[in-house]
């Protein structure tokens, strides 16, 4: 018997704007959740500004206050559409790298990742995530949205997550693999835009197809507004003084920055 009728949404996922452990060039992940610093309210309230005139039927965005923060500049121009946060979405759990430089550990694990396809390696510590591992909670979770949305012909969703998981997310969707991570890397504030189908068979069984439209655009957003920091950046100047950098969460749960004692040689 043919399939059911195709029925298709487009997917606007956008990382989250600039945080002030992102300007020091540390490690997020699910544990760190800084706000936006002013450069990043800046990039949100352009994310915003290039939906004004774009219809949005519904905002996700994971639950770090930094994405919520950027979901929330483009409700400012939609403020009837439904916000909602989804945990599953939040970004893959760094371990013992979170909150530290990216030069202490961080690119060796990317280069790992992205180079060597190593998907199932973790980051290293306790509760820390492998890329296969946050796919497993972060894709069935896009596809409950994009089936949830057609279900309610909303046609266009913002998705506001973090760099590995829509890196994770992209290669997942368009290639079926996650050895192709490394093509997607997300700029801060950049917008993905995907075009997706779903299709259900005589059975009751719907799959998804996508097509991407646009990948890592940053097109919204003028020179003066991009950040500036960047691992390969970190990597060919590196600094003690930047490696001894700590963001932790304290007992109150307040984000704290500290020094590391340097190590005697």
């Amino acid at each position: 018997m043919p399939d059911a009728a195709i029925e298709q949404v487009t997917l606007y996922l956008i990382r989250h704007g600039e945080t002030e452990v992102n300007r020091r060039n540390c490690v997020q992940g699910k544990r760190i959740d800084p706000p936006l610093n002013e450069r990043g309210r800046r990039q949100a309230e352009c994310v915003g500004r290039q939906f004004q005139d774009v219809k949005v039927d519904w905002i996700v965005t994971s639950a770090a206050q930094r994405a919520i923060e950027t979901g929330s500049a483009v409700s400012t121009h939609h403020p009837g559409v439904p916000l909602d946060s989804f945990p599953a979405l939040n970004e893959l759990e760094f371990g013992d790298l979170e909150g530290r430089h990216v030069t202490t550990g961080y690119n060796d694990l990317v280069v790992k990742w992205d180079t060597d396809h190593c998907a199932d390696l973790a980051a290293p510590g306790a509760g820390s995530e492998s890329p296969t591992a946050c796919a497993q909670r972060a894709m069935p979770c896009i596809q409950v949205i994009v089936e949830r949305a057609a279900a309610k012909g909303w046609r266009h969703v913002c998705i506001v997550a973090h760099s590995r998981l829509i890196q994770i997310v992209l290669a997942g969707m368009l290639d079926g693999s996650l050895h192709t991570m490394g093509k997607y890397k997300q700029k801060k504030a950049a917008i993905n835009t995907i075009k997706v189908s779903t299709v259900g068979d005589a059975a009751g069984q719907r799959g998804v197809s996508a097509v991407a439209l646009k990948v890592n655009s940053v097109e919204h957003m003028p020179n003066g507004v991009l950040s500036r920091v960047s691992g390969a950046g970190a990597m060919a100047n590196r600094s003690q003084k930047d490696e001894l950098v700590c963001f932790e969460v304290d007992s109150s749960g307040v984000l704290v920055l500290r020094y590391l004692s340097a190590s005697p040689h």
